[in-house]
């Protein structure tokens, strides 16, 4: 029963009364078997999600992608097997007290009669050079052997040159320290990766329990700064996947590559991988903080460009935050674009500001 009155009917218990809502067509009861109702489906879509990515992670088919593939794929990218690497390799094998990359022509010959260009290396040498080279080019990240049918097959250094380019790329593996790291960096996986494919059903099962209780106006921002965060969260994560982790694997791996020789673990690569692409995804969600706290009146477009200094020292420390390197560069590439980001809020700012009671009048004072 619905009334319009606060008056408690003398005839109805206190449990009725509690029950009952003024202007409400659902009593609390309602509300919360609603609330459970939703919050199964929303627990449900991240389970289906879950096993989705873990189908996908686990041992896929070689036909579907591989999420392990797809985590690696930044470190795969900044492994370079050049002409310029083989040749100086192979000069310290061949001329161990004199190496001089200059005299290895692409096309010289690993093995053969030594009449011309041929290097004609000692068994096992070969292989200890495309080893080397592997080692090098991916700076301590473990490498994949070569087996011997595949020594047989490279005559030339410009085909070591093309062997190894692709063997480096497609065999890149990490090294478990644990029994139990592999199946924990799996599950770490499977729940990031289901809770990014629920993530729509669950806002839209938050928004529908929400949305009802709001008004028209209030309606109109939660679902414009919803939308908004979800663009820029995937906006950030992306920009994090593509520019941030390439170089910052660059940078980390490249130092003292000559002297120490890392093993990087599975659990760790993926902690940093998923670590750098969710704090990246949140920090992207300033522009939409700033615009919709103009909308409900908190900030303007004004105090946002007085606060920018402030605002720069913000923004670099946040991008420290959100990049586990010491590296400038690297914080800077994440910086900048948040900087951007800032600028990009202040002009929602301007353009969605709504005062509140006496808002104006306090600004204007100021």
């Amino acid at each position: 029963m619905v009334t319009d009155s606060t008056v408690v009917n003398p005839d109805e218990g206190p449990e009725e009364a509690i029950e009952q809502e003024e202007g409400s067509d659902l009593t609390i009861i309602e509300h919360l078997v609603e609330l459970r109702n939703r919050f199964m489906v929303a627990a449900a879509a991240l389970l289906v999600g879950v096993i989705a990515v873990l189908f996908f992670t686990w041992d896929p088919p070689d036909n579907l992608p591989n999420t392990f593939d797809i985590l690696l794929m930044p470190a795969r990218d900044r492994i370079d097997v050049n002409l310029a690497l083989v040749q100086e390799v192979t000069a310290f094998e061949v001329h161990r007290e004199n190496p001089d990359p200059s005299k290895i022509p692409p096309d010289a010959e690993f093995r053969g009669d030594c009449e011309y260009k041929c290097l004609g290396l000692a068994e096992g040498q070969m292989e200890d050079i495309l080893h080397e080279v592997l080692r090098r080019a991916s700076r301590g990240l473990s490498t994949p052997e070569v087996p011997y049918a595949d020594l047989e097959q490279i005559v030339t250094v410009q085909d070591a040159v093309d062997y190894l380019g692709g063997k480096s790329e497609e065999n890149f593996r990490l090294a478990s320290f644990s029994p139990t790291d592999r199946i924990s960096a799996i599950f770490k996986i499977a729940i990031y990766g289901g809770l990014l494919l629920a993530l729509p059903i669950i806002i839209y099962e938050v928004l529908a329990f929400i949305v009802p209780g709001l008004t028209r106006g209030e309606r109109r921002v939660l679902l414009l700064g919803t939308f908004g965060c979800m663009f820029f969260m995937l906006a950030g994560m992306a920009f994090a996947y593509f520019v941030v982790l390439p170089r910052a694997l660059d940078f980390l791996l490249g130092v003292a590559a000559e002297n120490v020789e890392n093993v990087t673990g599975i659990h760790e690569y993926i902690s940093f991988v998923t670590r750098i692409i969710l704090w990246i995804g949140i920090a992207y969600q300033l522009p939409m903080v700033l615009a919709v706290a103009a909308r409900v009146g908190i900030v303007t477009a004004g105090q946002l460009l007085r606060f920018w200094r402030y605002a720069i020292v913000l923004v670099f420390i946040l991008a420290a935050i959100a990049t586990p390197t010491p590296d400038p560069l690297t914080q800077s590439v994440v910086a900048i674009p948040l900087l951007g980001l800032y600028f990009l809020g202040v002009l929602f700012a301007k353009i969605l500001y709504t005062p509140r009671d006496g808002a104006e009048e306090a600004e204007a004072a100021a």
